[in-house]
């Protein structure tokens, strides 16, 4: 069974759900929440994931955890989830609607990674070109990586553009070891 195939057919179907009863930005929000507290909480992914802990304590847990914070619809949805034994799948689960949601609203996020955070000026000239590469909404993520020095790097989909001087060394280092030195020459 693929995980990843069944979270995106659970996250489909809330997705449908959400546009349908017009409530596609409550479960947008609702998800971008139970991806992240997902992600911050071992311990809430552990209970997720334990054959050990009833499904009716699982249900009163996530109800106490959510109840004040995301839309009834969605927390409909995590306890049928849980009443369906699917309740491992939620932090993936919203995570893929997350990515629907914004392929749904013709959204691209790209990771830019420098070694310092880019101004004003450089965020808006990535935005502009990424937008009109892609012909897409840009949603720019940045993130401070000092291992490349200087220069830049941003990921989008499948694709990257490394541009940092990381890239370039890697590169030197490359072609200097392709140089045989004690080759004989004729």
């Amino acid at each position: 069974m693929n995980i990843s195939l069944v979270a995106e057919r659970y996250a489909r179907a809330l997705l449908e759900i959400s546009i349908g009863e017009n409530l596609l930005e409550e479960v947008y929000q609702d998800s971008v929440l139970i991806s992240q507290t997902c992600e911050n909480s071992r311990e809430l992914c552990l209970l997720l994931n334990s054959p050990i802990i009833s499904t009716e304590k699982k249900r009163t847990i996530i109800r106490e955890i959510f109840k004040n914070n995301i839309h009834q619809i969605t927390l409909t949805y995590l306890l049928i989830m849980v009443r369906k034994k699917r309740e491992s799948f939620i932090p993936l689960i919203a995570t893929k609607l997350v990515e629907l949601y914004k392929n749904y609203k013709n959204i691209l996020t790209v990771q830019f990674k420098s070694p310092v955070l880019p101004d004003p000026d450089i965020r808006k000239y990535v935005l502009d070109l990424m937008a009109k590469y892609s012909g897409k909404d840009i949603d720019l993520k940045a993130e401070i990586d000092e291992s490349l020095i200087g220069g830049f790097v941003l990921t989008w989909e499948d694709k990257q553009y490394d541009s940092s001087i990381r890239r370039e060394i890697e590169n030197l280092r490359n072609a200097i070891a392709r140089i045989n030195l004690y080759k004989k020459k004729i």
